[in-house]
């Protein structure tokens, strides 16, 4: 492979059986050295791209109504959830997933994250993905908090439209940031929103904001982990691959999400990289955090090769947390709302 990425991401539209998916996942591997880091979005309910033989999970408002029954409950079996799924991601070669979601579920708001959302209240939002975090980190893998710096109050949906957040500086402080803010120390990546949030940055997305992706995040906060934006393709962003991948570089992210399969688009994105790099040696721009090499280090972990999963699903214990989680509810999961809506305009 002339190109080496820094990963692949897999959606629906490539999985077949467990047995392919698992020789997809080796061909992938040995297309490269180093061999790139797979990622998937595996956050349950509706946006869960493995499923049967896998663990049905449920909604994450589904554990959030179990939490506000029983807090410690709550909080066990999310643990629970992180844990079981990264065991199964490990399993057949994943080392990254897309999750947790930790923007807030607001009435009224565009569906498109609703039932993806831990609760209303961000502190519940906190000690949920807080224990589904400590979960997952036992397996290996790597989560991706999203969607930073929050789309749970978008009027529409990001893959179709640009949303506009009217809230406060102080409301946003207080809402939406929190949940990012408290577990920042605990998240290696970060995946931005394609929004503006007109408090933060009144005229970028903050995909594009160095107001939010640079001052915000990595100053004030200072954030220490990977930041990576959400589908670059998807239709809130406009201007051509190219041109949306420099302005996403140069505002701040290290990694860029395309997703379209498409291998002239990837060469785009490239390129895209390429120019916002060649601009940053002659501009003052704040760029990115970490270069390729130091981009990879942090990736090494992850590259993980595939294991046995039938192994996996045959172990008592498995089983029974399976069966814990998959009881919480029997409810059809929905349509995804992430798969097959993003178009360039």
């Amino acid at each position: 492979m002339e190109h080496k990425p820094a990963g692949v991401i897999l959606f629906s539209r490539n999985l077949g059986t467990l047995d392919e998916v698992v020789a997809l996942i080796h061909a992938i591997r040995a297309a490269s050295n180093p061999p790139p880091t797979l990622w998937l979005d595996q956050e349950g309910g509706r946006v869960q791209r493995l499923r049967a033989p896998l663990t049905r999970y449920p909604t994450a408002e589904t554990l959030g109504r179990a939490y506000e029954r029983n807090p410690a409950r709550g909080i066990q079996l999310a643990h629970q959830w992180g844990h079981l799924c990264g065991r199964e991601l490990s399993a057949l070669g994943f080392g990254v997933n897309c999750a947790p979601v930790l923007d807030l579920r607001e009435a009224g708001a565009h569906p498109v994250i609703g039932d993806r959302a831990w609760g209303q209240h961000p502190e519940q939002v906190v000690r949920l993905a807080d224990a589904w975090l400590d979960g997952l980190a036992t397996s290996g893998c790597m989560a991706v908090g999203k969607h930073f710096p929050g789309h749970g109050a978008a009027m529409v949906d990001s893959h179709r439209h640009l949303p506009v957040i009217e809230k406060d500086r102080e409301e946003l402080e207080s809402r939406e940031l929190l949940p990012f803010r408290q577990l920042a120390p605990k998240l290696p990546a970060m995946m931005t929103a394609h929004l503006i949030a007109k408090a933060l940055d009144a005229h970028q997305p903050a995909t594009w904001s160095p107001e939010i992706m640079t001052r915000l995040l990595r100053h004030q906060w200072g954030y220490q982990g990977l930041l990576v934006s959400d589908a670059i393709e998807m239709s809130a962003l406009d201007g051509d691959l190219q041109t949306r991948t420099q302005r996403a570089i140069q505002a701040g992210c290290d990694l860029v999400l395309c997703c379209t399969g498409s291998m002239a688009d990837n060469e785009a994105a490239r390129l895209g990289v390429l120019a916002a790099w060649e601009t940053r040696l002659s501009q003052p721009n704040p760029g990115p955090k970490y270069n390729t090499e130091e981009i990879g280090s942090l990736l090494d972990s992850y590259r993980i090769a595939p294991g046995d999963w039938r192994q996996l699903l045959s172990d008592p214990d498995y089983q029974y947390q399976r069966q814990q989680l998959e009881a919480l509810s029997n409810a059809p999961l929905g349509a995804d709302p992430t798969s097959g809506t993003s178009t360039i305009r």
